[in-house]
């Protein structure tokens, strides 16, 4: 009797370890790395389970690539329409060529009807500060025409004109006051001066004296 229950105390645990001692080694076998040898080339092969580990660390670390990328939600600061910047007025350089050519850029003169007689220039602009975009925020904006608009209004230069042409008020609302004193002595030079004037004014070559547009807003 004695002896079976030795027997009985020796076997039992040995069967319940067993199994345990086995499921350890299993799992231990599965998280480490497996090398594998097919023909020559040895492979080694990560478990699933790392992989998809290995997987969540790369995505979860930070990159340090600063690079502009052009599929991203942020511009090109040069890139943004005039809305988002504060640009300065063109540089008025009045017919100096010499300060044009060492600036390098500026106006010459101003105004123009059509778009040939229109001068372009660049402007310094920058972002305003509540913008978000990628780059430099000051910059220079090229393309900007040279146009300056004044107190002069068609419409209104256009009535004194017909109106009161005589008197040579049209003339000294544009500033050009030589002529229209000249206009104001003659009487409109016998209402010839006066005609000629109205008819300047409507195929738009009489303008402002200082190279200006039309004011667009009455």
């Amino acid at each position: 009797m004695q002896r079976k229950l030795i027997l009985f105390s020796v076997v039992i645990p040995f069967l319940i370890t067993n199994p345990v001692s086995h499921a350890i080694q299993a799992r231990s076998d599965k998280e480490q790395t497996q090398t594998v040898v097919s023909g020559t080339a040895v492979q080694s092969v990560v478990p699933v389970q790392a992989q998809s580990q290995v997987g969540s660390n790369s995505q979860a670390a930070p990159t340090s690539n600063s690079a502009f990328n052009p599929l991203g939600p942020t511009v090109m600061c040069s890139f943004l329409p005039r809305d988002f910047l504060e640009c300065k007025e063109p540089i008025d350089h009045r017919n100096n060529d010499s300060a044009r050519n060492e600036k390098g850029y500026g106006c010459l003169r101003f105004g123009g009807s059509n778009y040939e007689d229109v001068e372009h220039t660049k402007v310094q602009c920058t972002v305003y500060t509540d913008i978000d975009c990628y780059g430099a925020r000051t910059f220079f904006r090229d393309g900007v025409p040279c146009v300056r608009y004044t107190d002069h209004y068609f419409v209104t230069t256009l009535i004194y004109s017909m109106l009161l042409g005589f008197l040579g008020m049209d003339r000294f609302c544009l500033g050009q006051t030589g002529t229209a004193v000249g206009k104001l002595l003659t009487m409109g030079g016998g209402g010839v001066w006066w005609t000629i004037d109205v008819i300047l004014l409507i195929t738009n070559n009489l303008l402002p004296e200082d190279g200006s547009n039309w004011n667009p807003y009455v």
